[in-house]
C-alpha cells in the first residue's frame, strides 16, 4: 500500500491498520489533538519529528556536571541550605546542595506550598533532575524535579549518558506520550517498509534505509555516544531529505521523458537568417550569449522538443539570444510565440523585436487582452494563414480562438508567473513544438531545480561590455528634500532621466505610511519637479496611454517617470541613469534588484536610492543594507530566498512546488542536485531499456 504524507512518500507492503487510536495511550482526546495538528494516522506520526535532542548526564561527578553548559542533569546531592519564602510567595525559594563536592543552587518560584517547603531540610539526601542554567554564579537548576531519599544510596550508581527527544508542542500531549506511541508505530509500520531509491543509490550516496532513518530520528535505538549519535542523526537527515527531493525530481524527471518519448519536434537547422541577425547588430554578443545560442541551436536541430529555462540577471541579454532562437525556427519555415505576463511588457518586447529585426524579412504581429476587436481578427487570421512569423503577446496566446499555421517555436518571458497549465496550452497550439522559457529574476540554481526540473538550464551570468555598476544609497524620508534637489539638478545639468518607484497607486484606506504614485507625483510636481516634464505610469491606466507614456519617456520627452513596479521589467531607457525607489523595505530583494536593472542600461554612471520609512523592522533594514552592499542578482536571490521562502520568493503560482517538509533548497542544494541526476539516471534508463 502507498501511504503519502504531504510531499513525503513511504510504500509498505500491507495495507494497515494505520489508525492513531490503535495505539496504547491513544484515546479519542488525544487523537483529536493529533488530528487538529496534521497528524491524522500512524505515518504522520512516524514523521513528526522532534525540534531538538536533550542529552541527560546522570550521576556524573559534580564538578563534571557543573561544566556541562545547558545540560539537563541527575544527579543525588545532600541540602547544605535552605532560604525559604516565608510568607511572601514573591520570594523565591532556594535550596543550596553538594552533589559530590560541587554545589548547586535549587531554585522555585512562586512557592508558598508549606507541604512542599517542608521537604526541604538541611542535612536530607535528594534525587535531583533538571536542566543547570550557568549564567548564575553558582550552577543554578529552576524548578528541578526532586525526590527525598531516607538515606544515601550506599553506592552511587554508574554515570550514563542517554538522549531524549523533545518534540513540537502539543497541548496535552508530552515527550513521553509521544515516544511510547511512536515506538508502537514503528514497531508496527517500519518493518513494512519498502524503499522507493533504489539500493545502488542509497550505496552511491553512502544513504541508509528509509526505516533505519526513521528509528533514528525517533531514537528507537538507545545512544550513548554523542558523537557517534550526531553523525547517526546527520546521516539519518539527509536519508529524509534526499527521499523527499529525490521523489520530486522523479515525478520531474518522469514528465521530462514523457514529453520527449513520443514526440517529433520540428527541425529548424537553417542559420542565414540568425547570421543576418548577428551581422546587423550594434554590438558583440558576449561569450555567454553565444554559447546559449550554440547550445538552444543544437537543440532545435533535434526531433526531440527543447525544453529549456534560459536565465540571465537583468541586463545580461537575454533576449537577443531568444531573438536568435526565433530567427532559427522562422529560417526553418516554422512560427514563433512570445509569452509575456503583462502587456507592458509585450509591448515593449514588440517595440524591441521591432528595432532589432528592421528590414529582415520577419513579419511581427502583437496579440493582448487589450485589443480591439478589429485588430485581434486581423493577427488571428494573419496566423492561422502563416502571415505572421512571430506574434508577441500574453495570456490571449492560449485562447480557443488562437491558430498557428506551423508553430515551431514557443518563448515564455518572466516563465515563474505562469503555471505549468498554461504553459501546456500554448505549446498545444503546434504539432511538439519547442520551448524556451526565460526569466530574469535571478534564481539560486538548487531552486530552479526544485521548481524547473523538467526542464534544461542555460544561465547567461556575463553582462555586456562597457555596463557600469549602479551606485545604491540607502537614505530615510528625512532626506528626501536633498534627494530631490541632487536629483533636479543632475537632470537639468546633464540631461539624463530618472525614474520614481512607488509600492502603491493611491493610498488604501488603512494605508497611511507608504507613498503611494498619485499623491506623490502631484506633490512632485507642484514642489521639487515644477520646472521639469513630469509623467505617470501605473497599471490601471488603459494600454494606449502606457504606450505613450513609455514612448515619450525613450525618446526623451519626460525627466521624471513616476511609476509603480509596472517598470520592473521591458523597460530598456539607456538616459535613464537615476532611480529612487520610496518604502523600499515593502519589496522583495529580487524586485529590488529587478527595479535598479532599468538603470544602468548605458555607459553612464548610474545610481539608485533608497528612501525607506524612519522606524524599519531588524528584517527590513537587514534586506536594504544587503541590496545596497551588492548587484550580484544571484548572491541577492539567496539572501531574499532565505528570508521570504520559495512561495514567496517566486510568488504565490508557485508557492507549492517548493515547500518541502524536511529538505531545504539551499540548505541542502547538495542533495537535490544528487537526487535531480540519479533520478533523471533512473528514468532515462527505464526509457532506453
Amino acid at each position: 500500500m502507498e501511504v503519502t504524507a504531504g510531499r513525503f512518500q513511504l510504500v509498505t507492503r500491507d495495507a494497515g491498520p494505520f489508525a492513531l487510536e490503535k495505539l496504547k495511550g491513544v484515546g479519542p482526546k488525544i487523537a483529536t489533538r493529533l488530528k487538529e495538528r496534521g497528524i491524522v494516522d500512524q505515518l504522520e506520526l512516524l514523521l513528526y519529528v522532534p525540534r531538538k535532542y536533550r542529552p541527560i548526564y546522570r550521576h556524573f561527578p559534580g564538578p563534571e556536571l557543573a561544566r556541562r553548559k545547558s545540560a539537563y542533569i541527575e544527579c543525588i546531592g545532600q541540602i547544605t541550605q535552605v532560604k525559604s519564602p516565608g510568607r511572601h510567595s514573591r520570594t523565591p525559594l532556594e535550596v543550596s546542595v553538594d552533589c559530590q563536592g560541587q554545589s548547586f543552587r535549587l531554585i522555585w518560584f512562586n512557592m508558598n506550598h508549606r507541604d512542599f517547603i517542608a521537604r526541604f531540610k538541611p542535612g536530607r539526601w535528594m534525587h535531583i533532575e533538571g536542566g543547570v542554567d550557568h549564567d548564575q554564579q553558582v550552577p543554578t537548576l529552576a524548578h528541578p524535579n526532586c525526590k527525598s531519599l531516607a538515606e544515601p544510596p550506599a553506592v552511587l550508581p554508574e554515570p550514563t549518558v542517554s538522549i531524549e527527544p523533545i518534540y513540537p508542542s502539543i497541548e496535552g500531549i508530552n515527550d513521553a506520550l509521544f515516544a511510547k506511541a511512536i515506538a508502537q508505530a514503528a514497531e508496527h509500520l517500519l518493518p513494512q517498509l519498502v524503499e522507493i531509491v533504489p539500493a545502488p543509490v542509497l550505496a552511491r550516496h553512502g544513504l541508509s534505509g528509509v526505516g533505519r532513518a526513521l528509528r533514528t530520528i525517533h531514537l528507537l535505538d538507545a545512544y550513548s555516544d554523542l558523537d557517534f549519535f550526531r553523525a547517526e542523526l546527520q546521516g539519518a537527515k539527509d536519508r529524509l531529505v534526499f527521499e523527499e527531493f529525490y521523489t520530486l525530481q522523479l515525478k520531474m524527471a518522469e514528465q521530462y521523458v514523457s514529453e520527449r518519448r513520443a514526440a517529433r519536434a520540428p527541425r529548424c537547422t537553417e542559420r542565414d537568417l540568425g547570421r543576418e541577425l548577428v551581422r546587423r547588430l550594434p554590438f558583440a554578443l558576449t561569450g555567454d550569449q553565444s554559447a546559449a545560442i550554440a547550445c538552444i541551436a543544437d537543440d532545435l536541430a533535434r526531433r526531440t522538443p527543447m525544453r529549456r529555462l534560459l536565465q540571465g540577471d537583468v541586463g545580461s541579454g537575454k533576449t537577443i539570444v531568444a531573438l536568435m532562437a526565433a530567427a532559427i525556427a522562422i529560417g526553418s519555415g516554422y512560427q514563433v510565440a512570445l509569452m509575456a505576463p503583462t502587456d507592458i511588457l509585450a509591448r515593449q518586447h514588440c517595440r524591441r523585436t521591432q528595432e532589432f529585426l528592421a528590414d529582415l524579412p520577419i513579419a511581427i504581429d502583437s496579440l493582448t487582452g487589450s485589443q480591439s476587436a478589429p485588430e485581434r481578427r486581423a493577427v488571428l487570421e494573419a496566423l492561422a494563414a502563416g502571415a505572421t512569423h512571430l506574434v508577441i503577446g500574453t495570456h490571449a496566446l492560449f485562447q480557443q480562438d488562437v491558430r498557428f499555421k506551423a508553430l515551431g517555436l514557443v518563448i515564455i518571458d518572466e516563465q515563474h508567473k505562469f503555471g505549468v497549465a498554461q504553459r501546456d496550452l500554448l505549446l498545444q497550439k503546434g504539432e511538439d513544438p519547442h520551448l524556451l522559457a526565460m526569466t530574469a529574476t535571478p534564481i539560486p540554481r538548487s531552486l530552479a531545480h526544485a521548481v524547473f526540473g523538467d526542464l534544461d538550464l542555460t544561465v547567461i551570468g556575463e553582462k555586456p561590455p562597457g555596463r557600469k555598476p549602479v551606485r545604491t544609497l540607502l537614505r530615510t524620508r528625512a532626506s528626501a528634500a536633498k534627494v530631490y534637489q541632487y536629483v533636479r539638478e543632475r537632470i537639468i545639468e546633464t540631461g539624463e532621466q530618472a525614474y520614481f518607484v512607488y509600492p502603491m497607486i493611491e493610498a488604501g484606506e488603512l494605508e497611511t505610511t507608504r507613498r503611494n504614485v498619485l499623491q506623490a507625483a502631484e506633490q512632485l510636481a507642484q514642489d521639487a519637479f515644477a520646472d521639469l516634464r513630469l509623467a505617470i505610469l501605473h497599471g490601471r491606466l488603459d494600454a494606449t496611454t502606457k504606450d505613450a507614456v513609455m514612448q515619450r519617456f525613450a525618446q526623451g520627452e519626460i525627466d521624471v517617470l513616476c511609476a509603480t513596479t509596472v517598470v520592473e521589467v521591458g523597460m530598456d531607457v539607456q538616459n535613464a541613469t537615476i532611480m529612487v525607489i520610496e518604502s523600499p523595505e515593502v519589496f522583495g530583494l529580487s524586485q529590488l534588484h529587478q527595479l535598479r536593472g532599468r538603470v544602468g542600461r548605458g555607459s553612464q554612471e548610474s545610481m539608485c536610492i533608497l528612501l525607506s520609512g524612519e522606524l524599519l523592522t531588524d528584517d527590513a533594514h537587514a534586506r536594504l543594507t544587503a541590496f545596497g552592499a551588492t548587484d550580484d542578482g544571484f548572491l541577492l536571490a539567496e539572501t531574499d530566498l532565505r528570508i521570504r521562502g520559495p512561495g514567496q520568493f517566486l510568488g504565490m503560482r508557485q508557492a507549492g512546488v517548493a515547500e518541502f517538509r524536511f529538505g531545504d533548497i539551499l540548505r541542502d542544494s547538495h542533495l537535490l542536485e544528487e537526487a535531480r541526476q540519479d533520478a533523471r539516471r533512473q528514468i532515462l534508463g527505464d526509457a532506453a531499456g
